[in-house]
């Protein structure tokens, strides 16, 4: 229950922030936007262990750390990178039916890494969420061109494999995370991302435009609470999540934040409910519920 808890909370979070991080992308790059986050993140992961004693050092195996690591680049520094791209090119609404796919890479790298079974329900369920990204992303022709432009289609693929890596990023940890702390886990996959972020910036072209990104501007007005409340507040409740229930329960749970993603941004961000997007939703929500209750 208590994992169950969790993992509903990071997904309201992860909504709340998803729209303020639409806001703070008209300014910030994905990459500089990302680097931002993860600092702010850092930052008080390390300042909470300190308040609270958490040692940072624990008696852990090199595995333990290795594995947290690698989680820390695919589900932060590939995953995030991918994921403001998609929610730059589509909007918030969109991308809360691509983020559709995340429930279905869980499934798969449980099933296929730490052995969780998938019933009749489970894998109707996904198919049905699977559904959902393709009618929503379905765009009527109002000329005889392709209805789907190239940034739209950057976008999709972008926010494909953000859920592809984020998913295989939590679910190789699913192991490290029944043993260790919450927030040393979220601190080592922290300082992972951060510092590959940071290698990223150095060896790009355009780093002087990233570094510039990244000095005080009007945008930390957004930046700052949706890192706030996405990358610490909802990560924390992510990784508990997994750590306290299997990785499908936390999966289809941490779902739900499709549908936050989809009220709040029609509540705050002024973006047109189609009929696409809410049979979208529809399914992506039946598919959970099937996924549940079987």
């Amino acid at each position: 229950m208590l994992g169950s808890l969790f993992a509903i909370s990071s997904a309201f979070f992860w909504a709340s922030a998803v729209i303020l991080f639409k806001k703070s992308g008209d300014i910030f790059s994905p990459l500089s936007l990302n680097i931002y986050k993860s600092v702010v993140a850092l930052v008080l992961v390390l300042v909470t262990m300190v308040i609270l004693g958490i040692p940072f050092f624990p008696q852990a195996t090199l595995k333990d750390w290795l594995l947290l690591a690698l989680s820390g680049i695919f589900g932060i520094t590939l995953a995030d990178i991918f994921f403001f791209m998609a929610l730059n090119k589509l909007g918030a609404s969109l991308v809360a039916i691509v983020e559709c796919l995340y429930l279905p890479s869980v499934l798969f790298f449980s099933f296929i890494i730490l052995g969780e079974t998938l019933g009749t329900g489970e894998i109707i369920g996904s198919l049905l969420v699977l559904s959902a990204v393709f009618v929503g992303s379905h765009k009527k022709k109002t000329t005889g061109r392709n209805p789907l432009s190239r940034d739209h289609l950057v976008g999709i693929v972008s926010g494909i494999l953000s859920m592809v890596f984020l998913a295989f990023g939590i679910v190789i940890i699913k192991d490290v995370l029944e043993q260790s702390n919450v927030f040393w886990a979220t601190l080592v996959r922290l300082v992972a991302g951060s510092i590959s972020l940071v290698f990223i910036v150095i060896c790009h072209p355009k780093r002087r435009q990233y570094l510039a990104e990244l000095k005080f501007s009007r945008a930390w007005l957004t930046a700052l609470p949706a890192s706030v409340c996405g990358n610490y507040v909802a990560l924390l409740f992510w990784v508990a999540g997994m750590k306290y229930t299997t990785a499908s329960r936390a999966a289809i749970l941490n779902q739900m934040s499709s549908i936050f993603i989809f009220i709040l941004a029609a509540l705050f961000l002024k973006e047109k409910i189609t009929v696409n997007k809410s049979i979208a939703i529809c399914l992506a929500v039946a598919g959970a519920c099937l996924t549940i209750f079987t």
